[in-house]
Parts: C-alpha cells; structure tokens; sequence
C-alpha cells in the first residue's frame, strides 16, 4: 500500500513539474493570429499577453485601414466596445471604497428622476444591479435609444422607462448597455465629475494609459488609428459618445496590457492602490447566473455568471474572467486567469470569428494540452450563419405576393410619425419614391421605400452593418394610415418592438 501511495504521489509531483517546465512557443502563436486573421479576411488585429508580472507577448498584424494599408502596431488605437464595462463597474467600486455610495444603495437615491416601465423596478433597481444584466430588460432592450442617435445620456436615461420589461425584476440575464449608462450618471451625481473626467483619473493616468480615450471625436488621419472595417471595406467612425459608460473607450494593446495587470493584481498598479481587494472581491464574484449548459462534461465549462462588468467561467479547472465587445466595425476580448497569473487582450478591426478564435486558442495553449482547430471550428460557425441568412431571404422571397398594389395612393403615407419610447420618424415623397426617415438617428436611418407587397414597402439604410428591412402601414377604420412597424431581421437592435404612430 505504501509503494501504491508513494507512486502515485511521485507521478503526481512529476506531472507538475512537466506542467510548470512547459514553455509556450510564443512565435508559433504568432503565426497562429496571423494565419487566423488571413482565413476570416480581418483587416488588422493586435494581441497582447501578460504572464506572471510581464508582457510576453504584444504585437500587431495586418492593416490599421485596408486603403491606406499602414500596419497595426502595439500603438495602434482600436475601439474596445464594451469592454468599456468593467472601467464603469470600477469607477463605482472606487466610490464605494470612498464611502461614497453602496452597492445596495437604489438608483432612485440619486437619480430621483429616474424611472423604468415597471415601478416596483424603479423602486427597487440598486447600484449593483445596473452592472450585471439583472434589470428585467431582454438583451439590448433600448439600444437604438443610443445607436447613431443624437440623445445624450440624460435622454437615453429618461426614454428608458417607455420599453416594457419582458421578465419580472431579477429573474433571468439580459444583456444591458443602457443601465450602464444610467451607471455613468450616477458616477456624475455622487463625484461631481463626468463618466469621461472620472474614468481618466482615476484609472488611465494612475495607470498611465496615456493613448486611451472615450471618445473617437477628436481622431485625425494623422493618428496611428484603426479604423472600422465590414467586408474589408472602410467605415466611417460612428460617435459613441451618447454610451460611453457602455461602450466608448479607445486604446491600444500596450494599454489594455496595463488594464490586465491592475486586475490580476487585484485593484494594485506598481505599488499603487486603484482600488480594494475587497472590491475586487466584489467585482469578480457571481451575481447573475446564465445558461452554461449542463455542467457535467470532463473540460468543458461547469459555470457561466456575470459578475459586475466581468463574465465568469471554468477552463479546465480554472476561473476564467473576461469580456467581450462589438460594434460595426470592432471586436475586442480582455480575459485574465488568476490562478495562473495570466491575461490578455485581442483587439481587431472587423467583427468575424476570428477574435474568438483567438481567444480560445491562447487560452488552450496555456491551460490544456489538446490541440483544436479553432479556425475551422469558427468558420463553419460562419458559413452556417450565412447559410441560414440566405435561406431566409429566399423564404421571405417565396412568401411574397406578387401583383398587389398600395392600398391609398404613394402621397397619402407621408406625414409625422413617433413611437413612444424612440422617437419621431418622417414618411415624405421625394421624385416620386417614398423615403424614410428615422429622425433621432437619421444619418444612419434614412432609406427610399420601395414596395413589396400591399402596404409593405422594403428599404435598405444608410447604415451598411444593418441588412434590407421592411415597413407595413396599418390602416385605421377610414382606411387612413394609423401606424407603421418595421421589420429588420438583426440580432443587435429590436425593431420589431417599435410602433410609429401617425400624428
């Protein structure tokens, strides 16, 4: 029995040792990013890995702008999307650590003005819950409040409280951006100080995150800038400062690296505290639990939360912490695993498959021993999804009703309309096209009306990461148009919630 135990306590300390001995082999890695970055046709990318209190890794592939073709460097600036949701969730901690406000202090508190659909939500909805997708809202319920729009923060906060809320209050994850920026106006009402003056005081200049900003209004040519891309083609720059708190910050991989490194250290910046680790505690602990499968396979995840700015779940025994951000245009993963002192960022400059790809291979390489193919696996995931586009277009092409007409002539569907929580929208006759005009957002959500089908008319917007969509006018009793809906199949932006009323 001794041998039997002494053996088995000999392997087992051997298998550690073969464990702390491996080495990563950090070049193949790079060929890895840059051979994925070919296969799913990204335009740039940069990655960084921070590993037991230093960089190991941090460099840029392909092309800032697929134009001007200058190279992605580790100076480059990206948009990071929501990543931007953890530096909100740690403002807050940082007034908490200040005794400033509580976790479990409620939103009316400070925001007296403040209300949502339901008004037991309103009586009762605390700090904590704006920070972890708990608030009874679907996900990206009121996104269109802030997307492309001219609201600021105040509007987008007040108009909040018109969207109905499909789940009682705490019951189920929804992913929310709004709440994150109701977060950034409680951060003005307790520090005296904008969401944008707070988080660059106390989090980018301790960490001396000096190429870091929350708005891409003041970037010029000039600037080492990537720019958004779908399909390999340029975009303009959107304005996200209307979110910032959500989804606005810029910066680059030597950045982002110094963002790990705070948070592996728990709250602590080159001898510096930024903020507790009691509220790192906080910060990374369950709150809300989402559906991460059955949890009973060898390797594969067992937990899936959300804690406050920061999803959480098991790797091969480990907790792993992360977020990931997207806009058209942007992809972004900031992930770091405590017990192996280790994290690292991916910032890419088109939306595809190829950040998650990434992603999971880095994190194999550190925490496993299989070898997947991960770039396959995402483009298949690709493919499919655009099999099943094109087979609903061809659905929605069988479904039509060829040879109906408008029921009232082109002239009468003009007029004002407005649905109660987005906004005002405008119908109007242009050389005898109808046209569309979503007044909030109307760079972006402008369109010529062309019909499909009796009071359905398709349109396609300005806006070139939404795809076709179509508008029905309901009649009233006078066989008046009364109201109109839009269809737009998108996972992103719920249109198919809004009703334009006729003024």
């Amino acid at each position: 029995m001794k041998k039997i135990l002494l053996f088995v306590s000999l392997s087992f300390a051997f298998s550690i040792n073969l464990n702390a001995q491996k080495e990563t082999d950090y070049p193949d890695l790079e060929t890895y990013v840059e051979k994925a970055r070919q296969s799913f046709e990204v335009p740039g990318i940069a990655v960084g890995i921070f590993k037991n209190g230093k960089i190991v890794l941090n460099e840029g592939f392909g092309f800032t702008n697929t134009e001007s073709k200058r190279k992605v460097d580790t100076e480059t600036i990206f948009g990071i999307a929501s990543c931007s949701k953890a530096f909100t969730a740690v403002c807050v901690a940082i007034l908490v650590d200040e005794g400033k406000l509580k976790w479990s202090d409620k939103v009316v508190d400070y925001l007296p003005d403040f209300q949502m659909y339901d008004p037991y939500i309103t009586k009762e909805l605390r700090i904590d819950d704006l920070l972890c997708h708990r608030s009874g809202l679907i996900t990206f319920d009121g996104d269109l409040l802030w997307y492309g729009s001219d609201y600021d923060r105040k509007e987008i906060t007040r108009r909040i409280r018109f969207r109905k809320n499909e789940h009682s209050f705490r019951e189920s994850y929804g992913y929310q951006n709004v709440m994150f920026i109701v977060a950034g106006e409680v951060i003005e009402k307790v520090s005296g100080k904008t969401w944008e003056e707070f988080v660059k005081e106390r989090i980018f200049e301790p960490l001396k995150m000096q190429s870091t900003s929350t708005t891409n209004s003041d970037f010029t040519e000039e600037m080492n800038i990537a720019y958004p891309h779908i399909d390999g083609k340029p975009l303009e720059f959107i304005n996200y400062n209307n979110c910032g708190p959500a989804a606005s910050i810029n910066t680059t991989s030597s950045d982002l690296l110094k963002w790990v490194e705070l948070m592996l250290n728990k709250g602590v910046y080159k001898n510096d505290s930024v903020f507790s680790l009691k509220q790192y505690q906080v910060l990374t602990q369950p709150h809300t639990l989402l559906n991460g499968g059955t949890g009973e396979k060898i390797n594969q995840p067992h937990f899936l939360t959300y804690g406050l700015g920061w999803f959480m779940y098991d790797f091969y025994g480990r907790k792993v912490i992360q977020h990931g951000g997207g806009l058209p245009g942007f992809h972004s993963k900031v992930v770091f695993v405590p017990e192996d002192n280790f994290g690292y960022i991916i910032i890419a400059n088109q939306l595809s498959g190829l950040v998650e790809a990434v992603h999971k291979k880095i994190l194999e390489t550190f925490l496993a021993d299989t070898e997947t193919d991960w770039i396959s696996q995402y483009l298949g995931y690709a493919e499919k999804r655009k099999a099943r586009g094109k087979l609903k277009t061809k659905d929605k092409q069988d479904q039509r009703i060829i040879g109906t007409k408008p029921s009232l002539k082109i002239d009468q569907y003009t007029g004002a309309y407005e649905d109660e929580m987005y906004g005002k929208a405008e119908v109007s006759l242009n050389s005898d096209v109808l046209h569309l005009k979503l007044l909030p957002t109307q760079k972006l959500f402008t369109a010529d009306l062309y019909h499909w089908q009796d009071d359905t008319f398709n349109f396609k917007f300005n806006d070139e990461f939404l795809p076709e969509g179509y508008i029905t006018f309901k009649m009233d009793t006078l066989g008046k148009p009364e109201y109109f809906t839009i269809e737009l199949d998108n996972p992103d932006f719920h249109f198919y919630k809004l009703k334009f009323v006729k003024n």
